[in-house]
């Protein structure tokens, strides 16, 4: 691995830190050098790199201003403290003074060492650069995101969500059933089955549809209220539902039989008082008003039960159906003779 494959943060961090344990010229030189140096103030990122401008200045001069490199040998400081957020780095540029201290001359030695320092110069400032560059988009990233934050909190965003853990397993789920389809049948083949597929689950919702509108509409009629046309007014005899009763079962028209046997039985219940007077009663209303510890509750529960089978439930009456109904009326106290 080379120093260019790392991070740029990391990279600089490292090549900080080697700047703190870097090899240095002789120690009487280096004590020598920064003897007179002002203490280190701390310096922020951009004014490290600043100081970094300034000694690269003199050092690219050609060829190098002796006078120049003593000014600046002189005003450097022995460490560089350099503060970047909540990060503290401190570099030593005892290898600089030393550099610097060779300014001017010109034998083979001093040009290496400036050479080098040229180099670790430009290393230095390329690497700050990046963690400049890497703190301001840091910067711009948590504005940009504050400002999402502040406008996804607006009044007209508050409804807003993204979806849900199992809207994005659904999705899971549907985009593995359709890879497994193309596996089998290719992409374009997929296409015209899932087509197929939609439209056949909207029939067969058009289907369900259709059929519950239908149940619903049956269940409701079933539940109507009773159905008064051709009723007695209140006060008429109950032997006139009985006549017509009577004639029905004749004509073999036992549905039509039963609706009148059943009036029958209603009329004479409340001409006996065993009733109020109120057609507009259902005739489970009725059995409730009657009451399970009357002896009439029997005879009319049968008799209602079988009414509503036939009446209500559209269930074909036969002979036997009105036999039973007649038994019903004979205990209710309406003999048919």
């Amino acid at each position: 691995m080379t120093l260019r494959s790392l991070p740029g943060r990391t990279l600089a961090a490292l090549l900080l830190a080697f700047a703190i344990h870097a090899a240095s010229p002789s120690p009487l030189l280096c004590q020598t050098a920064n003897s007179a140096v002002p203490v280190a103030q701390p310096l922020t990122l951009p004014q490290y790199i600043q100081e970094l401008d300034r000694c690269a200045e003199v050092l690219n001069g050609t060829p190098v201003d002796a006078k120049a490199a003593s000014e600046l040998r002189a005003s450097l400081q022995a460490k560089w403290e350099v503060m970047d957020g909540g990060a503290h780095y401190s570099v030593d540029t005892s290898w600089l003074s030393g550099a610097l201290a060779n300014a001017g001359g010109h034998s083979a030695g001093a040009d290496e060492a400036l050479g080098q320092a040229r180099e670790r110069l430009e290393l230095y400032r390329r690497e700050a650069k990046a963690l400049a560059d890497e703190a301001r988009a840091q910067r711009n990233h948590d504005q940009a995101r504050a400002q999402l934050d502040s406008i996804l909190n607006a009044r007209e965003f508050r409804g807003g969500q993204g979806p849900s853990w199992l809207d994005i397993e659904r999705q899971k789920l549907r985009d593995w059933i359709y890879r497994q389809l193309e596996k089998l049948f290719g992409r374009a083949r997929v296409r015209s089955i899932g087509n197929i597929v939609a439209w056949s689950l909207v029939g067969l919702a058009s289907v369900l549809l259709i059929f519950w509108t239908l149940r619903f509409l049956m269940r409701d009629a079933r539940r109507t209220d009773m159905d008064l046309s051709g009723a007695a007014p209140i006060g008429r005899d109950w032997r006139r539902w009985l006549r017509q009763a009577r004639e029905a079962a004749a004509r073999g028209e036992y549905r039509s039989a039963i609706h009148a046997a059943y009036w029958t039985a209603i009329v004479r219940m409340e001409e006996t008082k065993s009733l109020p007077e109120d057609r507009s009663r259902t005739p489970r209303e009725s059995l409730r008003l009657v009451g399970r510890s009357s002896p009439v509750y029997a005879p009319l529960s049968q008799l209602t039960r079988r009414f509503e089978l036939v009446w209500y439930g559209y269930r074909d009456a036969t002979a036997a159906d009105w036999n039973d109904a007649a038994r019903q009326l004979e205990m209710l106290g309406c003999p048919l003779s």
